[in-house]
């Protein structure tokens, strides 16, 4: 993301911030974990395509985008059950007509359609937070900046601390996040002015 976009920082804060986040959720077995790349690039691109500055704003379309990441696990998880049955099918030619055997069309078909779901499920997604925008937009902003990226790499930092499967940690970074959203909300909107 840093090339397409010429800037570091932010690009780097977010990166940083949803690896930190995620790092608990390492995929294993028949789970699944949140696309954590669809955090990250729509993120990105909604803070270039809107030009945002104030991380309080980038902080609030960062929370937007972990739904897109989940629903995005969802779909892969329903083309991998979709591709069992493929899967049987090129273990049937194998077995009955190797002849007819062809892994290679169920490897492109399996390919194309994984790219074609996530890229037609991410441009939805990301239209979808345009929208969204400027219904954020158009409450009160702040003079200054009441958060710093040091304070949301420490609250995503607990994820880490969360791999350990300490049940508090999970409770603890949920409840670091949802106390930042509260104070944000209540300073942007309903706060002193």
């Amino acid at each position: 993301m840093i090339l397409f976009t010429g800037e570091v920082f932010p690009v780097l804060y977010v990166a940083i911030f949803f690896e930190l986040l995620w790092i608990d959720l390492i995929p294993a077995g028949t789970f699944i974990p949140p696309n954590a790349v669809f955090c990250l690039v729509a993120t990105t691109a909604l803070i270039f395509y809107f030009q945002l500055e104030s991380i309080e704003q980038i902080f609030f379309q960062m929370l937007l985008t972990i739904p897109g990441a989940y629903i995005l696990a969802l779909f892969e998880g329903w083309h991998r059950v979709r591709q069992n049955k493929s899967y049987n099918i090129v273990l049937h030619q194998s077995r009955d007509k190797f002849e007819s055997f062809q892994p290679e069309k169920m490897i492109f078909k399996s390919m194309a359609g994984s790219l074609g779901i996530n890229f037609l499920a991410a441009c939805v997604g990301l239209y979808l937070l345009t929208l969204i925008h400027p219904l954020i937009n158009i409450l009160p902003q702040p003079d200054q900046d009441i958060l710093k990226w040091p304070h949301l790499l420490m609250i995503a930092g607990i994820s880490a601390i969360a791999a350990l499967r300490i049940k508090r940690a999970y409770t603890s970074l949920v409840l670091a996040m949802l106390i930042i959203s509260l104070f944000l909300a209540w300073r942007l909107w309903l706060g002193p002015s």
